[in-house]
């Protein structure tokens, strides 16, 4: 991005993978079904009582997403665009399973995120916006209101701009789990021009700790989202294929078990290792590179804003950063 940079180029991440279990797709039914999955995984699915089916999504997709991001995501030296070029991230507000872990401490002896009521699903599974969440985003969107009103300087500093940032906005980015949505739409989506873009990315979406970063696919996003572009960054990708991490049989077969485990800890899927999220977090920091807005809002994840700018930011806060200031912790250089 800058002139002492080294040149590299970045490969598209895999928005879905080759091989998808349905064991972690399908709503489970109960903690003993999800144990005896956890189980299966452990044994490299060397016990044969167990079946995990395996769909396979064409080949072609994945060379597609490939194509399409390796033509436009090169980092150049000399590119001069980004010494202007400035990143609006906005952190989603807080969820149900923020709720949940707040109260009981993620990772901690005996924690799951398995449920087995289906209220607790759709709690908990892409996990929505709960009650301090949709009063954090009514906030938002009362003062983004104001600002709009009255280019009030105090205000533009509460909200961490040097000036008002929603009229010079290009292009508003959001991950497709269901908790950044909410926010884009609920706190900002209003008081934006309707002849900007809003782009759905899934290199955008967090790392996928549990079930809560597992989303709904792109048939479902769809019809709940209707102003938002569920296409342009989903080549490749079927209305119902995952577009989430969803590990193949060879990494099933190598995963090391990375979250807080071996007191009783049972989660709902596996997560995502760090080396296939750094290459995620590379492929977004080219994207945004490699885009010809100047101002672009990214409406997403702690974990996100934490590899692109090495800081924890809490619910529904705004960094204003240029992107030459970015501070990726670990681009994939390739």
């Amino acid at each position: 991005a800058d002139g002492n940079r080294q040149q590299f180029s970045c490969t598209s991440y895999p928005a879905s993978y080759i091989l998808q279990t349905h064991a972690i797709r399908a709503p489970l039914s109960s903690l003993k079904t999800m144990k005896a999955i956890t189980l299966c995984y452990s044994f490299v699915l060397s016990i044969k009582a167990f079946t995990i089916p395996m769909v396979r999504v064409p080949k072609r997709a994945y060379t597609n997403i490939r194509q399409n991001m390796s033509s436009t995501t090169k980092i150049s030296s000399n590119n001069s665009t980004n010494s202007a070029k400035r990143i609006v991230f906005l952190r989603h507000g807080q969820t149900h399973m923020n709720d949940l872990i707040n109260g009981i401490h993620y990772g901690t002896p005996g924690f799951t995120d398995v449920f087995e009521n289906e209220q607790d699903q759709h709690k908990y599974h892409d996990s929505p916006l709960g009650p301090t969440g949709l009063e954090q985003v009514q906030n938002i969107n009362e003062m983004l209101g104001l600002l709009l009103q009255n280019d009030n300087g105090d205000l533009c500093q509460s909200l961490g701009f040097e000036s008002n940032i929603l009229q010079e906005l290009d292009l508003v980015v959001t991950s497709p789990l269901t908790r950044a949505l909410q926010t884009m739409e609920m706190g900002m989506k209003e008081h934006i021009s309707t002849s900007i873009p809003i782009l759905a990315l899934p290199q955008a979406a967090e790392r996928v700790y549990m079930v809560s970063d597992i989303g709904k696919t792109r048939h479902q996003l769809k019809q709940a989202w209707p102003g938002v572009d569920f296409d342009s960054e989903f080549r490749g990708v079927g209305d119902h294929d995952p577009w989430h991490f969803v590990p193949t049989l060879q990494q099933i077969q190598e995963y090391a078990e990375w979250r807080p485990n071996g007191q009783g800890q049972v989660y709902a899927c596996l997560g995502e290792p760090q080396p296939i999220f750094d290459q995620r977090m590379t492929d977004l920091y080219c994207w945004l590179n490699a885009r010809p807005e100047t101002t672009i809002a990214v409406v997403c994840h702690a974990g996100v804003i934490d590899w692109m700018l090495q800081e924890i930011v809490e619910n529904c806060e705004f960094r204003v950063v240029a992107f030459d200031n970015l501070k990726p912790r670990a681009l994939q250089m390739q």
